[in-house]
């Protein structure tokens, strides 16, 4: 999980015994293993209740950072905000126990068991969890009872506009349109699937719980070549490419090393740079940006990658159903075909702090906010004569990806004084 994924997904969920687990004999030993979410979930016991004689639901969606944000509700709480993620292969809900509300939930927790969640390619250690069973989730019209919420503490470099994730549960289960014309979540029963005219059918293989298509990139003049890609909404970037020995996938002589993208196991480095052209299923977009991560970030906690990974800056130009039962996803052309790939513009990369803050993290050499006199560690004030805030964050900074040649004015403190700059933003990749 460009989650912020900008990188990889792909959680895993370890469960392991406690201190006390270890202690209490065998037999109450059995239900405590090691799971990597790969297909079987030994905690699924999720049931799915429509309307009376409806075949499908419908549910509204929004599209924050190049994350599809559904709002649902928790024991009949909420409403929660969740990044809709092909890259999270385990039922239920994640939820992060930032405030209140999640302690209001009176979820009961399992006992003797430690859970851990990892992914997205990070250096650091996978994030200790709670387990919660028989937990009520009401999506739109769709109600899940039996569920499982996993609770995370902490999201360091995360924004807060997500409270957590919701994937398996629903790909799983359901045939699931992204229509993203209309910015509706259509979930089917699969027996009433049937495709729309004219979307192209891209055949999908599952490995470890991910789903995996093939795909075409060409890089610079070289012949275009075959890849095979985790499917991953949850990401943001339009394609992260693993480089290995064959050289046409290489990153391009002028992109550029820095930070690009934060999973549940910390930052993702690499380079970003523009690829010629991108196909899925005979659909072919030109000009696209794509990461390449270091090689460390390959095969986030040991999983085959492959050669990389599809994220929702590339999706999100069509209206996508993935029919998991068929193996099998389906791509129509949306009307944001056609917008150009972009990057950030300013050379500033900054991210919350956990204390309601955004703090700049790394000012690239010779870029525009290099320029202005921004510097690592100031605080982002405003943005365009805007508040910034944790939650809004990465929404106003659509504002530095867009606009090459136009100036934005940036207001910072530093330690505590408030400083003004203007920034003239131009194509860095």
């Amino acid at each position: 999980m460009n989650l912020v994924r900008v990188g990889h997904a792909s959680l895993i969920l370890v469960v392991l015994p406690s201190l006390a687990a270890a202690q209490q004999p065998e037999q109450q030993q059995q239900r405590v293993v090691r799971h990597h979410a790969a297909g079987h979930d030994m905690f699924s016991g999720e049931q799915f209740e429509l309307p009376a004689g409806a075949d499908e639901v419908s549910v509204p969606f929004r599209n924050v950072n190049q994350h599809i944000l559904l709002s649902l509700l928790v024991n009949g709480k909420g409403p929660f905000d969740v990044v809709l993620d092909t890259g999270m292969p385990i039922g239920g809900v994640i939820l992060y126990d930032d405030d209140a509300r999640v302690e209001s939930l009176g979820l009961s927790y399992m006992d003797g068991v430690e859970v851990r969640v990892g992914g997205a390619g990070g250096k650091g250690d996978a994030k200790p969890a709670r387990l919660a069973t028989n937990v009520g989730i009401q999506l739109g019209d769709l109600s899940i009872s039996g569920a499982r919420a996993t609770v995370l503490p902490q999201r360091d470099g995360f924004g807060a506009y997500f409270d957590g994730i919701i994937g398996a549960a629903l790909f799983q289960n359901f045939v699931v349109t992204i229509d993203n014309d209309r910015g509706v979540l259509i979930l089917r029963r699969p027996a009433s699937f049937e495709p729309a005219e004219g979307a192209v059918a891209v055949p999908l293989t599952f490995d470890g719980g991910m789903a995996f298509a093939d795909a075409r990139v060409q890089v610079g003049d070289a012949p275009a070549v075959p890849v095979q890609l985790v499917v991953d909404i949850g990401a943001t970037h339009a394609v992260s490419l693993n480089e290995g020995d064959d050289p046409k996938i290489a990153a391009p002589a002028n992109a550029i090393a820095t930070t690009i993208g934060r999973g549940a196991s910390g930052e993702v480095t690499g380079r970003v740079g523009r690829i010629r052209s991108l196909e899925v299923g005979g659909q072919a977009l030109s000009n696209v940006v794509a990461t390449f991560p270091d090689k460390e970030h390959h095969s986030p906690r040991g999983m085959d990658a492959r050669d990389g990974n599809l994220g929702n800056g590339f999706l999100r130009r069509f209206n996508v159903t993935f029919d998991y039962a068929g193996k099998r996803m389906f791509l129509a052309r949306a009307k944001s075909a056609g917008e150009p790939f972009e990057w950030d513009m300013s050379g500033m990369q900054a991210e919350p702090t956990g204390e309601g803050i955004v703090q700049v993290r790394r000012v690239l050499p010779g870029s525009p906010a290099a320029e202005a006199g921004i510097v690592e560690n100031d605080r982002i004030v405003k943005i365009a004569g805007e508040a910034v805030t944790d939650k809004n964050y990465f929404s106003m900074r659509e504002r530095l990806r867009k606009g090459a040649g136009e100036t934005v004015a940036v207001e910072v403190l530093r330690g505590d004084k408030p400083v003004a700059v203007s920034i003239k933003l131009r194509r860095l990749v």
